[in-house]
């Protein structure tokens, strides 16, 4: 009766053992399916753009490096670039209509403006518009605090993303010479930009 019960324990184990290994898929299977879910993912593959399409992408911004350029219309339609900047000391500035930082820090950056208009000192003041509902409230926004700065509309996301900006507001410094002196993620104040001039 043992020999019986350890007979049908034994061959048990050796089913089941037999079905994991059938269910497991062998290396092959799942590098293809590694493949198949890349493929599959709307971020990489959208619009029929492969790996090395998604790879070929401009400079990303970094401290000590050359700031990628970009062109992008602003409010009225005009066509903003960053180079049109280089000899100028560019605050580069990332915001949305919904962030409520952004809206602490405006009036900040307006100071600044206006303390450093007649200097070589711009502000670009880009709005991430594919994170907005729409283009009529970032034209509210900008009527209503009065905004005198370029507001670069950046409507597909890619200036963004070049910049790497993950926290909202994000501030670049950009030297005359087109080299990224600084990022400050989180808002900024009229002190803080008063030191980033001075160094």
């Amino acid at each position: 009766m043992q020999r019986r019960i350890q007979f049908i324990i034994i061959a048990g184990l050796v089913i089941f053992l037999g079905f994991l290994s059938w269910r497991i898929p062998s290396t092959a299977e799942q590098s293809k399916l590694t493949v198949d879910s890349m493929k599959a993912a709307p971020s990489l593959y959208s619009a029929g753009k492969s790996v090395e399409a998604v790879n070929v992408r401009s400079t990303i911004a970094e401290i000590g490096k050359k700031a990628p350029d970009f062109t992008l219309e602003n409010l009225e339609g005009e066509k903003v670039s960053l180079s049109d900047y280089r000899g100028k000391t560019v605050i580069l500035n990332f915001w949305t209509t919904w962030c409520t930082y952004c809206k602490k820090e405006i009036p900040e950056l307006i100071n600044f403006h206006h303390l450093h208009e007649k200097e070589d000192v711009v502000i670009l003041a880009v709005n991430l518009s594919s994170e907005e509902e729409n283009l009529e409230q970032v034209a509210m926004f900008s009527k209503e605090f009065e905004i005198p700065f370029e507001v670069p509309l950046d409507k597909e996301g890619t200036v963004g993303q070049d910049y790497q900006i993950i926290v909202i507001p994000t501030t670049y410094i950009i030297a005359p010479d087109g080299i990224v002196k600084n990022k400050i993620m989180g808002p900024v104040n009229l002190d803080q930009l008063e030191q980033q001039l001075s160094r």
